[in-house]
């Protein structure tokens, strides 16, 4: 596999980009389950989040909600901004972000799948979620997956935010597992919202944590994936042209202001600023934004949800 070019990689590693990830999920993914006072803390900050992905408990996918259109927008978002960053780098090696063609088997010696690992007491994700996504039949779920999601017959049956929710907590959160690797140290280490500045290392891209996964290489193959799906279901239901998201836009987190762009504007920003730059400045103060947001979701008691949570319970119809 052929490394990622650095300023992608520093992009991708700004501080701002990595609590802009894990807030985005830490929002969606546990607002049902806060209590009203933490759940106003995140609305003070702007980090409500209009469609939340997982419901109160019982705990349940929410498959109707739009909340998988807001993960696909995200995250093609995302790869807008590093496709930017490759368009102005011009390396032939790296046009544009490509996802696989096809998950990679087990015995793909391009991509091969981390050795299994002991994760220590305290990390979020289990030696059990690791073990278990790394497994032959975890391998065999995942085909399983990928026929059915790329089946045109199926997309013409779903909303394209049924889809979108469906692919993040089943195959997506799987390959994140699957393909995370052993690391020297893991946060948050018992210590929720522990970001401190050791974690933003371009080094740390632990495939397992939302703080990092962005900055492996790994999960642009994988997202690449993903963000096809979006153009499968298009073809199956005949349709061209700009995607019909169902909400304009669907969320990335807190809007864009002064000017700047609404989309993600955390992950342009870093590809844009230069030093001295108005988007610089602009960067560095979403970053202070940023920073108080985590400090008061702390405080309020805010644990952040155990990372890439696996549903094997869900029809995918």
């Amino acid at each position: 596999m052929t490394a990622l070019p650095k300023p992608v990689i520093d992009a991708m590693a700004d501080r701002a980009v990595r609590l802009h990830h894990l807030l985005w999920h830490t929002a969606r993914d546990d607002w049902a389950i806060m209590t009203p006072e933490q759940q106003e803390v995140l609305r003070h900050h702007g980090w409500e989040p209009p469609r939340p992905s997982i419901s109160a408990p019982p705990r349940a996918i929410e498959l109707e909600n739009g909340s998988g259109e807001d993960f696909l927008f995200m995250h093609r978002e995302m790869i807008a901004a590093v496709n930017d960053i490759l368009a102005e780098l011009g390396d032939p090696q790296h046009v544009r972000v490509e996802g696989w063609p096809t998950v990679p088997a087990p015995e793909d010696s391009e991509y091969p799948v981390p050795p299994p690992f002991d994760v220590p007491i305290g990390v979020l994700v289990t030696t059990e979620d690791i073990r278990g996504a790394k497994s032959p039949e975890s391998f065999a779920q995942i085909r399983d997956w990928e026929s059915k999601f790329t089946d045109p017959a199926r997309l013409r049956g779903m909303s394209l935010g049924r889809l979108g929710a469906l692919v993040e907590y089943t195959i997506h959160n799987t390959m994140h597992l699957r393909w995370s690797a052993e690391m020297p140290g893991y946060r948050p280490d018992k210590d929720y919202f522990n970001v401190d500045p050791r974690w933003d290392d371009a080094g740390y891209d632990w495939m397992a944590d939302f703080y990092s996964s962005h900055v492996n290489p790994i999960f642009w193959k994988l997202h690449g994936w993903v963000d096809a799906r979006i153009d499968d279901w298009m073809a199956a239901n005949e349709l061209t042209g700009a995607v019909p998201w169902s909400f304009d836009p669907p969320w990335s987190g807190p809007a864009g202001h002064h000017g700047h762009d609404p989309h993600h504007p955390v992950a342009r920003l870093a590809v844009r600023a230069q030093p001295g730059s108005a988007e610089a400045d602009y960067l560095d103060s979403r970053l202070r934004a940023l920073e108080a947001t985590v400090e008061h979701v702390k405080r309020a008691g805010v644990h952040e949800p155990a990372p890439f949570f696996i549903s094997r319970d869900v029809r995918l119809t």
